[in-house]
């Protein structure tokens, strides 16, 4: 199998960056090696996973400064938890040590100059099996520590959301203020649809368009002229009938005079 130099350099190519780019890097059962070696430069390292590489001592750790979580489950680690604290690992918030071969609740006493650890994970180690082994001692031994194999000093399992909090500080608030942003942009765009619906019904309507009132005004008028036609009408055909009269009279003057 390849060894641990090997495959990490082979991670660097396929990702095409250097050591010092890198922020997360997982060899999880890609090689074999009793020791951690090859990772100085990876300076910037805040999340290392190195499960079931058959690690079976710390000594020579690297110092990585950023480095916030560590997972060493699956190996054969029987102590020498010190290297870590000798690595200046002060930013290491999570350590998972589960099925390694810790024996003793003494193993665990470097971890308190770790300043920054919140989270242990000893699960399946011998040492939970002692009979002088309890939660209890260990949370009295970790003043800082809150969980410790998945629940707090109280009993309470460590549930997912708690888990996404604490890994990403900050990330809930961040998304509360852009769905600030997106709400204004809701308001920005209602304002903007209603402009533009004044300005259609501005051009269906006009400023030359006719009223109900203007309309009704029109037809009333239409009206008047068929009224007036009427009369009109009327008139002339009086006037007609007069004109009739006259000359039948005349013709009864002039047949009169015809008898004498």
């Amino acid at each position: 199998m390849k060894g641990i130099e090997q495959v990490i350099k082979e991670q660097l190519d396929k990702q095409k960056k250097q050591p010092e780019e890198l922020v997360t890097l997982v060899l999880d059962s890609t090689c074999k090696s009793t020791h951690v070696k090859g990772l100085d430069a990876f300076v910037n390292l805040k999340s290392l996973s190195l499960c079931s590489l058959g690690l079976t001592s710390l000594e020579g750790f690297p110092k990585l400064p950023n480095l916030v979580h560590l997972n060493l489950s699956d190996n054969r680690i029987t102590g020498g938890l010190q290297h870590l604290v000798d690595a200046g690992l002060t930013s290491l918030r999570t350590l998972e040590l589960a099925n390694n071969r810790l024996a003793r609740l003494s193993d665990l006493e470097p971890l308190k100059s770790l300043p920054a650890l919140q989270v242990l994970d000893v699960d399946a180690c011998p040492l939970t099996r002692t009979p002088d082994y309890s939660s209890d001692k260990v949370f009295a031994m970790l003043d800082e520590l809150k969980y410790l194999d998945s629940y707090d000093r109280k009993g309470n399992e460590r549930d997912g959301d708690e888990e996404e909090d604490f890994d990403e500080e900050g990330g809930e608030e961040e998304f509360d203020a852009e769905g600030g942003g997106e709400e204004e942009y809701e308001d920005e765009e209602g304002g903007e649809f209603e402009e533009e619906d004044e300005k259609e019904y501005a051009i269906l309507v006009g400023p030359d368009a006719i009223g109900e009132d203007e309309e009704g005004d029109y037809q009333d008028e239409g009206e008047g002229d068929d009224e007036d036609e009427g009369e009109d009408e009327d008139e002339g055909a009086a006037q007609g009938t007069k004109r009739k009269r006259e000359e039948e009279e005349e013709e009864e003057d002039e047949g009169e005079e015809g008898d004498e």
